[in-house]
């Protein structure tokens, strides 16, 4: 209504194809923000439009009672502990946890806090008000999972944080293979609680099971658990897992798409050769978008293939656009889309207003406040970017970008000693990735140490010999 109204597009627009009203809406936040900053500072009401929402909101100043409550429609998703005998269940309580936060995400006008964040409060359930002040949320549902043999017990309960008040607690006593019904009656019991209204069509979208066998599923929770830990035996072991969870279920468009991620992931870290790597992606994303066109998570990777591979820009944008519009709380595929899409072709507002989405669904994730840093960069506002690492690193101290991203940023300002500082720290955290040590030896010749930079060269030539080296770290 707005594109039409407001900016004279036809009938038939799209806003998944032109931007312009969240263009213009980001437009008009900032300069909102500049003037509270500056000669509105002191007015008594304040006018407000919250990212994702294009409907002003009017408060008294001092008054922010109401501001300060979150919608209730807004949930976190804390991992779910494992209670069971053995710490290498982990993954089953983490996959659970994962799955549910997938399913709330396909309900319309529910806000639900991506994985990566509630990750991050991993254990302070107790503190549920600490919860509230970083995530931004009304609800939070915690719960426990304890694997004996055959046998699953999940205990799940959901907690109005503003009184703490348990709103819903059930426990489930079942066979193994009833997860998949135990997942769904979780979701739907939240539905029930909070009373969210849904259309038929959404109420199947929430209740559909994956079609997969429940061992196939088993390998992809272990392959999901390894994947968010990034490093690179974990990528690896990662793709081992899932390329288990199809041998057992070839039919499963969950393994598929995280074999196609596991793929793009080790080919971006320069693990994989393209050329051995990128054929995998298209095969496993495709045949999982086969096997079921409704899965949001088989297409983002497919998108990077089809940008910075075929080049074809624009099937590479509906790819995104896809996936978005089938589930809009991936904050994957608004994260991608911004840092690998909108910002590589130029189009850097629409790229900053993509990745505000995505810090709002996963306002905890060191990865897409990393992307963060990066447009500052791309803007070559090198000061706001450093700020940017620097938090980063304070809030996760192993995350090894934050340190080879202050690198990289310190190297623009010709501050050699420091870029090379942190670039060692990123190694020390990240092992011998190629595309450190390729930055590490530039930034020698840069400095003029050229009995260093000659001796990075010596390395990678050397690993070059028998395994991949992404060729950039020559170019440098």
């Amino acid at each position: 209504l707005i594109g039409v109204e407001v900016f004279d597009r036809p009938s038939s627009y799209d806003p998944r194809v032109d931007p312009i009203v969240r263009v213009e809406a980001r437009r008009l936040r900032s300069k909102l923000k500049a003037y509270y900053a500056g000669d509105g500072n002191n007015d008594p009401v304040r006018i407000e439009f919250r990212t994702g929402s294009y409907a002003p909101q009017i408060r008294m100043l001092g008054d922010g009672r109401a501001a300060s409550r979150p919608d209730i429609h807004t949930i976190a998703v804390l991992p779910f502990a494992n209670l069971s005998a053995s710490a290498e269940n982990d993954y089953f309580s983490d996959g659970l946890t994962e799955e549910l936060i997938h399913a709330l995400t396909r309900l319309r006008g529910m806000r639900v806090v991506a994985w990566n964040s509630a990750a991050r409060l991993r254990g302070v359930e107790q503190d549920i008000q600490e919860v509230r002040r970083q995530l931004q949320v009304a609800n939070v549902l915690t719960g426990s999972v304890r694997i004996a043999g055959p046998s699953l017990r999940v205990r799940a309960q959901l907690i109005d944080i503003a009184t703490g008040v348990y709103l819903w607690s059930e426990t489930f006593d079942r066979p193994m293979q009833d997860v998949f019904a135990i997942q769904e009656e979780i979701a739907r019991n939240i539905v029930r609680t909070l009373r969210l209204q849904l259309s038929s069509g959404a109420e199947a979208a929430l209740l559909a099971r994956p079609h997969t066998s429940v061992s196939s599923y088993d390998y992809y929770l272990k392959g999901r658990y390894h994947l968010h830990r990034r490093t690179p035996d974990d990528l690896a072991r990662g793709l081992q897992y899932f390329e288990a969870a199809v041998a057992v279920d070839p039919d499963s468009a969950l393994a598929h798409a995280g074999l196609a991620d596991a793929y793009v992931l080790l080919v971006d870290y320069g693990l994989l050769h393209p050329t051995k790597g990128v054929p995998k992606v298209r095969a496993a994303a495709t045949r999982a978008i086969e096997l079921d066109p409704t899965l949001a998570d088989a297409y983002p990777s497919l998108a990077v293939i089809r940008a910075h591979w075929d080049r074809e820009w624009q099937d590479a944008e509906d790819l995104y656009r896809k996936a978005i519009g089938l589930n809009p709380g991936c904050a994957t595929a608004h994260h991608w889309l911004a840092t690998d899409f909108l910002a590589v072709v130029g189009r850097l507002d629409e790229g900053e207003l993509e990745l505000e989405i995505a810090l709002q669904l996963d306002p905890l994730s060191s990865i897409i406040h990393e992307g963060r840093a990066s447009f500052s960069i791309w803007r070559r506002q090198y000061d706001e970017a450093v700020r940017r690492y620097c938090e980063i690193r304070e809030f996760d101290p192993t995350f090894y970008k934050a340190y080879t991203g202050l690198g990289r940023v310190y190297a623009l300002q010709g501050k050699y000693t420091d870029a090379l500082a942190m670039l060692e720290k990123g190694r020390a955290l990240a092992g011998d990735v190629p595309n450190i040590l390729g930055a590490m030896g530039e930034i020698f010749a840069l400095s003029g140490d050229t009995a260093s930079a000659c001796g990075i060269l010596a390395e990678l030539t050397a690993r070059a010999l028998d395994s991949y080296v992404p060729s950039t770290c020559f170019a440098r």
